[in-house]
């Protein structure tokens, strides 16, 4: 495998992926992969810097915002935690593409693309709703169902980075993402980074406590909740190694966060291994 200069800065981080797919012919290609039977040729890409700007009353940040010749619109959101839409209205829109891409397994299913529909009734799954939205999640780590090879490569990326199976696409926005994380503009995306890294290690913390508590009660002992924690620790070090973060802010936040289930030395011990990884 090739290991990514700036390993840690990868396609799934939300600037990234809203910078490097707000260029048409990488969004336009990545939509063709997802949706091929759509027959997309071309696409207007709105950049998320602009469409932030305008729904910012809203509080609604997407990463990105197309719309091909023929009306359709598609919003394609990195999700690397399990998080609800926030918006209100986007099941009135017509003819839309809502898509979800996930590095890990939202539903535990073992598919690589899962499609919803808007229910009338929440208790009735015949009840489905008519409003031209498409909801698709899809799974970086599925292995069921059928799904072009482009869109495999993309996935593969996901989970490994550049490898030298890569396809040229795939090299291709491998570069711009290191352009990108080089240039000056990049500095002032870390600060939404940090925001972003907040709420990822919030919503880390809840998953560690959830697994603790399955694991502990199947197997009738802690170990389970503290090796969810120990990977919860090992996530949020290697997240903001890149942020020009001291080792001491670093031990600050790990002794904050997770300070009542390990001691200093043992903290230290797992940003070591991070190290060695």
């Amino acid at each position: 495998m090739v290991r990514n200069e700036n390993h840690n800065l990868t396609i799934t981080r939300d600037p990234i992926f809203g910078h490097v797919f707000s260029k048409p012919e990488n969004c336009l290609h990545l939509l063709q992969s997802i949706l091929p039977d759509l027959g997309i040729t071309e696409v207007e890409v709105t950049p998320q810097k602009q469409l932030n700007k305008k729904l910012l009353e809203k509080n609604v940040i997407m990463d990105l915002w197309a719309k091909n010749k023929d009306g359709k619109i598609f919003d394609v959101e990195m999700q690397t935690t399990k998080q609800k839409w926030p918006g209100e209205d986007l099941d009135q829109i017509g003819g839309t593409y809502i898509i979800f891409i996930y590095p890990f397994d939202p539903f535990g299913e073992g598919k690589y693309i899962y499609e919803g529909a808007f229910l009338l009734d929440k208790d009735n799954p015949d009840s489905q709703a008519n409003t031209k939205t498409h909801w698709i999640s899809i799974n970086a780590r599925g292995y069921k169902g059928k799904i072009t090879s482009e869109l495999k490569d993309f996935l593969n990326y996901i989970k490994y980075g550049l490898t030298k199976d890569s396809s040229n696409f795939i090299k291709k926005i491998d570069r711009e993402r290191l352009d990108y994380i080089r240039s000056t503009e990049w500095r002032d995306a870390k600060m939404s980074l940090d925001v972003l890294l907040t709420d990822e290690r919030t919503e880390a913390r809840k998953e560690d406590r959830r697994q603790g508590r399955k694991e502990g009660i199947v197997e009738g002992k802690l170990e389970g909740k503290l090796e969810a924690q120990r990977i919860g620790v090992k996530e949020f070090v290697q997240n903001v190694r890149e942020l020009d973060q001291s080792d001491d802010w670093i031990m600050s936040k790990l002794i904050k966060d997770y300070g009542k289930d390990f001691s200093e030395a043992e903290l230290k011990k797992l940003m070591l291994e991070v190290e060695q990884e």
